[in-house]
């Protein structure tokens, strides 16, 4: 495993025989939810970091795009986008299965809606949108409502029944996130407020915190508030948050 971010001008790690790959970024919301599917699935891996400000060649080689993460099987197939990845190692690896076939379908339509609250979250930490964040966070408000309503319509804690599934390690990683941009826009108060209008997703948030795959990789949202600022500075030292 390495631990640190390569650079441009790096050497590429030697391969483990017989050992998937995921290049990751320590801080990065959409390898999170590789890195707790294969911790929930206990599926062993080596991680090699990347300093996606200054990546190297060798990288851009295996992934045009730039984009972590980057699955590299044992077998050397190459699967990029974080939800393309999760299922690739959902069917592969099918123990313990991340759907339930009653509710598949309704979480893949959730999956995909999941979007939207991305693509906002998104739009913050790179400062494109110029909104007071407190109307931007009625917005995600707004679209959390369905999962709400959906919560409550299952009568269980989470979107898998009385385990974690596919949906709720795709949605997590995004809750983290969050809650850093509101230390970092100092509105915590303001998302208190919205306590009361999602009960269910109160005792969502409580179980998922708890659960193993997800302590094993936490950063503290003060060191992931601390990255969202250098990011926006477009002055991030990786190694050293």
């Amino acid at each position: 495993m390495n631990s640190l971010h390569l650079a441009d001008g790096s050497e590429k790690p030697a391969e483990v025989k017989d050992r998937a790959r995921l290049y990751s970024m320590v801080f990065c919301p959409f390898v999170m939810r590789i890195h707790h599917v294969l911790s929930l699935k206990q599926i062993p891996y080596d991680i090699v970091n990347i300093n996606l400000q200054k990546k190297p060649q060798w990288f851009l080689q295996i992934n045009p795009v730039g984009k972590v993460p980057v699955y590299v099987d044992s077998d050397g197939t190459v699967v990029t986008e974080s939800v393309t990845v999760a299922n690739y190692l959902d069917e592969k690896y099918p123990k313990p299965p991340l759907y339930n076939e009653e509710t598949k379908s309704r979480d893949l339509e959730l999956i995909d809606d999941l979007s939207k609250i991305v693509d906002i979250i998104t739009n913050i930490v790179y400062e494109k949108d110029k909104r007071q964040f407190e109307e931007i966070l009625a917005e995600i408000m707004d679209n959390l409502q369905k999962y709400e309503e959906e919560l409550d319509v299952r009568k269980t804690i989470f979107f898998g029944g009385s385990n974690p599934g596919m949906l709720d390690i795709l949605m997590w990683s995004w809750f983290d996130v969050g809650k850093a941009l509101t230390l970092l826009h100092k509105q915590y108060a303001s998302v208190v407020r919205y306590k009361k209008k999602f009960p269910h997703m109160v005792k969502w948030v409580e179980g998922m915190k708890i659960q193993p795959f997800v302590l094993k990789y936490r950063s503290s949202y003060k060191k992931l508030a601390k990255f969202l600022e250098a990011r926006r500075a477009n002055n991030v030292d990786y190694d050293n948050i």
